[in-house]
């Protein structure tokens, strides 16, 4: 039984137990200057190569009908595509949250060729998990702390999966009804 354990990098969540996983991985990826080092998500936190994020055993947390919310970033979008399918999903969709600022104004934030105002998300699925049909691709939500994500898209999460078993990977805030797993689980609180 040890042997498993080793292998297990999830601590006690049990294997096959969630019908919903978000998951916000910490991307590692290449600036191009001193001053994006500055605002890399490397100077927020531990980042992962993308080989040991695609290498993680999510699969095995799913329930036989499972839906997969990965946030992304616009500059890795091709390769974090390789880690729904290395993980055992299946692409369905994708959305993106629009970082609005305090003000109600979309945000100017930093990017590569075009200046970021949105962040994307990948749907994906194993087996035929039950959606409702009410979920937009897009939410509006204010950007918070680095990485911070919107209350709006957890909102819009528990719409499209309502009795779902939910589980946040690499969480960084406490939330009533999810299960939580991450190196800052709890950084922000609990949410509201």
């Amino acid at each position: 039984m040890r042997l498993f354990a080793d292998l297990w990098p999830f601590g006690d969540l049990p294997p096959h137990s969630f019908d919903f996983i978000m998951a916000d991985p910490p991307w590692r990826f290449q600036t191009r200057s001193e001053k994006g080092e500055g605002k890399s998500a490397q100077r927020h936190y531990r980042t992962m190569p993308i080989e040991q994020i695609n290498a993680l055993p999510v699969l095995d947390l799913a329930s036989e009908h499972c839906t997969l919310w990965l946030w992304c970033t616009a500059p890795m979008l091709p390769q974090q595509l390789t880690t729904v399918a290395s993980w055992g999903f299946t692409y369905c969709t994708e959305g993106v949250w629009v970082k609005m600022t305090v003000n109600g104004k979309v945000s100017f934030g930093t990017g590569y060729g075009l200046r970021g105002s949105h962040e994307p998300f990948i749907i994906a699925k194993r087996g035929e998990p039950k959606l409702t049909r009410s979920t937009r691709s897009v939410i509006h939500g204010k950007v918070r702390g680095h990485s911070q994500k919107p209350e709006e898209a957890y909102r819009e999460a528990e719409r499209l999966m309502p009795k779902a078993r939910r589980l946040e990977l690499f969480s960084r805030t406490d939330r009533k009804g999810w299960t939580t797993w991450g190196d800052e689980a709890g950084k922000f609180g609990e949410a509201a």
